[in-house]
Parts: structure tokens; sequence; C-alpha cells
């Protein structure tokens, strides 16, 4: 006896999706469209974070290199004023996206002392962090006591302490650099969605004597 499926089959290949089929597949469908639109969301972001931080950088090395070939008395707070997002014209990160930069620039480590005594240095102008230059080396490079150079033991806001009997003493007017020049740190500081961004970079500008 024959068997005849014909009929069976087509019916199988003509079924459609039932009402129930289709109230499952839908939050389904859904959650991974979610899932695909947050993935893409996500990765725009961190993106442009990586975008903003690369030109960030850039402007604090640019600032950096500027200084390294400038004259090293010109290089003062004053002629590298810091900048804020305010400032205008604008230092712009992006600006499509009117996305703006401010710069925060510190020169230190160089200056003129107000006393002294045989194992200290005092600048009563420095705004130093407790301990920050402990191991490093201060040169006296005018006044009392030029040519000399010590080990910093340790360092309050305004006072060297050094692990040598310097002589003649540094006194009121003795000029002095740490390390041969003046450290520079430059943080660029820009805000993306309601959260702020810093990229800090920190070197030594070296007193080469005049450039030519």
């Amino acid at each position: 006896m024959r068997c005849d499926l014909s009929p069976a089959l087509s019916r199988v290949r003509t079924r459609g999706f039932s009402l129930l089929e289709i109230v499952i597949a839908l939050p389904i469908l859904a959650i991974v469209s979610l899932a695909l639109v947050s993935a893409t969301i996500f990765a725009s972001r961190v993106s442009r974070i990586v975008c903003n931080q690369v030109a960030a950088k850039n402007i604090a090395q640019s600032y950096f290199e500027r200084m390294a070939i400038d004259d090293f008395d010109h290089v003062t707070p004053g002629n590298y004023p810091s900048v804020t997002i305010t400032t205008s014209p604008p230092l712009y990160l992006d600006s499509v996206r009117n996305s703006r930069c401010a710069v925060d620039i510190v020169i230190t480590g160089h200056g003129t002392a107000e006393s002294g005594s045989a194992n200290t240095l005092v600048d009563s102008d420095a705004q130093w962090t407790p301990s920050e230059w402990v191991g490093n080396t201060v040169l006296l490079v005018s006044g009392a006591g030029r040519g000399q150079r010590a080990r910093i033991v340790s360092n309050s806001a305004h006072t060297l302490v050094l692990d040598t009997n310097l002589n003649p003493e540094p006194s009121a007017g003795t000029g002095y650099m740490i390390n041969g020049g003046k450290t520079v740190r430059i943080t660029t500081r820009w805000t993306y969605l309601g959260k702020e961004y810093r990229e800090k970079i920190e070197s030594l500008v070296i007193d080469w004597g005049p450039r030519r």
C-alpha cells in the first residue's frame, strides 16, 4: 500500500508562527537589540575618552617642548600661564564637539633663597609638598655659596634640609636649582559626560646656558 505524505509535508512547510511564539520572541529580540545598542554606545564613549586622552597628553607635551627650547630665564609662570576652561580663545580638545581643555602649569625647584644655614636653605615663596625633594640634589647657582651642591634629606613647604654642611652658607639672595633645572608639572583637565578627566606630565627643563 502506497502512503502519500505530500499533504502533511505541505502543512508543515506552510505553518506560521503562533501568537504564543511571537509573544515569547519579541522580548528576546528586544533584549538582544538593547544589548547591541548599549554595547555600541559604550564603545563610542570609550573611543571618545581615549581620543580625548591622547589629545590632552599631546597638548601637555607641546607645552613642555616649547619650554625645553625656550630661554631658561623665560620659563616662568608669567610667560607660561595656566589656561582655564573659559579662557578666550578656548583651548580645544575637539572643536566640533566644543570639548575644551584646561591646563594647570606648575614650575618649581628653582628660585632665590630668603635665608639659610650650613645645612638648610629657606625659600618663603616656595610651596613644596613635604618630602617631595628627598634624594634629589640642590645646586647653588648665584650669590653666597655659589657652585656648591648637596643632597636633600628632607623638606617642608619652604625649607630644604641638606646632607652636607655648606661653606660659605647660603643666605638671602642665593640662587638655587634642584636637579640642575626647573621641574615642570603640566596637568590637562577636561569634562566628558559630567566626569572630569586628567592627563599629567612632569619633566625637567635644564639650564643649558645661552641659547643660540
